[in-house]
């Protein structure tokens, strides 16, 4: 069991000794308490850079788990995103991790940058917001949909990061290659800052929105977001299955006068499946019954309010101690069955190319299962 988490006597810190002479004691394995009842348990959640969603909605999580249990101290890290996070949960160098769906999957299941290392011990506690693609340039720029970025200056987001891979997926099925195109990495804030520059000609971000980075540069300067036409999108979620039609409502940014159709992707908050069990199940329950703050503290989880978006439809495997919430909750009466049918369907080459809620239309129109 890795040793995540550090406890610390609230006697010392009530008692003010200094903790400079001290011998440091060794953190305890996850889950377990210590000989006190009221011991701090200090915990890291990774997130993606600052100038995305992964950020804030830390801060939003950490904010409602340390106001809801006094024992509970969530630090917030920024990183370089999903994958990384995936990594460092592996390590135990952090306890939770902000992970876009895909690349839950493709740790879990070992594919894509997984292939050689999987991580099949990883877990979901909650689903909590959608990734949507967007692609913003200045409104000078002569831009107006992704497939005119040919030939352009793009910034992609920070390397193996889900904004790069969901921009290079995007822009592969549209003919945007790094043969006829300029795709450089950066971070969302920074990005944005080239964009507004005139250093890069438009930024993708793939997180919750409104993206800050992106929000600050249409406040900055006047800026649109990039369309998809129906027949690319309908052509980049064949490619990759797990992303689904979403929309970016009007008002997410400055000058945004419309709904603008473009794809997204689940974001989960994910764990070791070493965490214990009674931790996961504290941290899930402040969660759901905090859904309606969250959304409160960033326009993003306002879906973690939307009735069975946190724990339905979910990649890979919820940890024990989270669906052992749900099911007291009476919340995953059917989604066990449904949950069993789509590991075998995933695992089948003839389903890939088809989108999600297709696949899930084909198996409860042909096994019988109601939709939860």
């Amino acid at each position: 069991m890795h040793k995540f988490s550090h406890i610390i006597s609230l006697f010392l810190l009530c008692t003010g000794l200094a903790l400079g002479g001290c011998t440091k004691a060794s953190a305890p394995p996850q889950g377990q308490t210590g000989a006190a009842s009221d011991s701090l348990k200090i915990l890291t959640i990774g997130t993606a850079d600052s100038g995305g969603t992964m950020y804030p909605v830390g801060k939003a999580i950490s904010g409602v788990v340390e106001d809801s249990d006094s024992t509970l101290k969530l630090n917030v890290s920024a990183s370089t995103g999903s994958a990384g996070n995936v990594r460092s949960l592996e390590q135990g160098s952090i306890d939770l991790g902000l992970v876009s769906g895909d690349v839950a999957f493709a740790a879990v299941n070992g594919s894509g940058e997984f292939k050689d290392a999987p991580f099949k011990g990883l877990k979901v506690i909650a689903a909590l917001y959608p990734s949507i693609s967007n692609w913003m340039a200045r409104d000078d720029s002569g831009i107006f949909y992704v497939h005119d970025l040919k030939g352009n200056k793009l910034g992609v987001g920070p390397h193996d990061s889900t904004t790069e891979l969901a921009a290079k997926v995007s822009l592969s099925v549209l003919g945007v290659t790094e043969q006829n195109s300029t795709l450089v990495n950066c971070g969302l804030g920074s990005g944005a800052e080239e964009v507004k520059n005139r250093t890069l000609d438009a930024i993708h971000g793939f997180t919750g929105v409104p993206i800050s980075g992106l929000a600050k540069l249409a406040d900055a300067v006047p800026c649109h977001l990039l369309k998809y036409t129906d027949s690319e999108l309908r052509s980049i979620i064949r490619s990759n299955p797990f992303y689904y039609m979403e929309e970016i409502p009007a008002g997410t940014y400055n000058g945004q006068d419309e709904n603008v159709a473009t794809f997204g992707i689940k974001c989960l908050l994910c764990v070791s499946e070493n965490m214990s069990d009674d931790l996961v199940y504290e941290i899930t329950s402040i969660l759901y019954e905090n859904r309606d703050r969250l959304k409160d503290l960033h326009p993003a989880l306002s879906y973690a309010s939307q009735t069975g978006f946190m724990y339905e439809d979910l990649p890979i495997e919820l940890h024990p101690g989270a669906e052992r919430y749900y099911a007291e909750q009476g919340l995953l009466q059917e989604i066990e069955q449904l949950h069993t049918l789509q590991e075998d369907v995933w695992s089948l080459q003839s389903f890939q190319g088809i989108g999600y809620k297709e696949w899930k239309e084909h198996f409860i129109g042909n096994v019988g299962i109601e939709e939860c």
